[in-house]
């Protein structure tokens, strides 16, 4: 048979299909009603693989795993369609609703905030983009600013979670499944990186900064073919370069330079031209301001194929348009990950808030991180 009459074979067979397709789904929809109205399980994976040993039958082996993947789909759309017939709920979702029948308010303008490093930070630059007052703790580490938002000693933090150009902050993340804390706002910051010293005209004999600012500028850093060490804070390489007896430079913000009395050696030394960061605003409350439409997730999943791709579904099926997905490994289990999402969403639609209940049933390590605006 020539192309153009297989395809009109095609074309017969998709239409019997299609016609069977919202059959099928008008039915589920019968099935999920009945199920709300009795309080049974969405989820019956018996009857799933029940299906599946019945139609598998008498399947060409070249054909059957085309025919399982087509089911699981088919399974995963009817559960997405009979979970919209219903209210889930999960203690998240429930902590969710009621911090929602409260009034929302406004981005607060003055806070106390922790942040990490020493003045002159970009960090605290942050901050100040997103607060109009701020009364700024410096801590010397992550963990540290964690620790002050969790034990209320600040009202919140300000972390730096990915850079356009050298990626996640992965001490950050790390530090995401250890501290309880909510994300209630966060924005993008331009970062322009400059080379500052004590004397410009002499010798420099090393350059310091914060190992994602070395990743960043990398290129600039090889050319000049003088040694670069990591150090805690780019605000803290400032600091050490003007106390250092040495003519050490630091790569910092213009800013910071002037605030250390450093001399810019040259600016812009970053490699891209288009180079930000993200840094997260984290509370120990769960705060959900007006406009939050953003909202970031952590969960495992099991360790099978095809789990990933199952919730990717889900995602798809509400509409959810992901704008983030980091994996870290989860300490002493072995082949075992936290999945980090951000998402695009309204945390009022139900079936947001279904899908969240549902990943919070199914998981023993499912955390909402927050729902929250983010500023550009």
């Amino acid at each position: 048979m020539k192309i153009e009459e297989l395809r009109k074979k095609i074309d017969c067979i998709d239409d019997e299909l299609s016609k069977l397709y919202v059959e099928r789904m008008s039915v589920s929809k019968q099935i999920g009603e009945v199920k709300a109205r009795e309080h049974l399980p969405v989820n019956v994976s018996k009857r799933e693989n029940d299906i599946l040993a019945r139609i598998c039958k008498g399947v060409d082996e070249d054909k059957i795993i085309y025919l399982k993947q087509l089911y699981d789909e088919i399974f995963l759309q009817s559960k997405n369609y009979q979970s919209s017939l219903r209210e889930e709920s999960s203690p998240t979702v429930n902590k969710i609703r009621e911090v929602l029948s409260d009034e929302r308010k406004s981005f607060p303008i003055s806070a106390t905030i922790a942040c990490q490093g020493v003045e002159g930070a970009y960090s605290g630059m942050a901050a100040k983009h997103l607060f109009q007052i701020t009364d700024i703790t410096y801590f010397k580490n992550f963990e540290g600013v964690f620790n002050a938002v969790e034990k209320g000693l600040c009202d919140y933090g300000v972390l730096p979670i990915e850079n356009s150009t050298a990626g996640s902050v992965l001490p950050v993340y790390d530090l995401m499944k250890k501290h309880n804390f909510y994300i209630v706002k966060s924005i993008r910051l331009p970062i322009n990186h400059c080379l500052a010293a004590k004397e410009p005209n002499k010798k420099i004999t090393k350059i310091i900064t914060h190992e994602q600012a070395l990743m960043q500028c990398a290129e600039f850093i090889k050319k000049t073919g003088v040694p670069a060490t990591a150090v805690e804070n780019t605000a803290v390489a400032a600091q050490m370069a003007a106390n250092s007896e040495e003519n050490i430079a630091a790569i910092c913000s213009v800013d910071c330079a002037k605030l250390y009395n450093l001399s810019v050696v040259e600016e812009n030394v970053q490699d891209a031209d288009f180079n930000f960061t993200r840094f997260i605003c984290i509370s120990n409350k769960l705060r959900i301001f007006k406009g939050a439409d953003k909202i970031s997730v952590m969960t495992a999943l099991e360790h099978k194929v095809g789990s990933l791709n199952t919730l990717l579904s889900r995602f798809y099926t509400q509409g959810l348009n992901l704008t983030k997905l980091e994996s870290r490994p989860v300490g002493g289990r072995d082949f075992e990950f936290m999945f980090y999402f951000d998402f695009e969403g309204d945390v009022e639609s139900k079936g947001l808030l279904n899908l969240l209940a549902d990943l919070e049933n199914s998981s023993d390590k499912f955390v909402f991180l927050g729902s929250y605006k983010e500023t550009i």
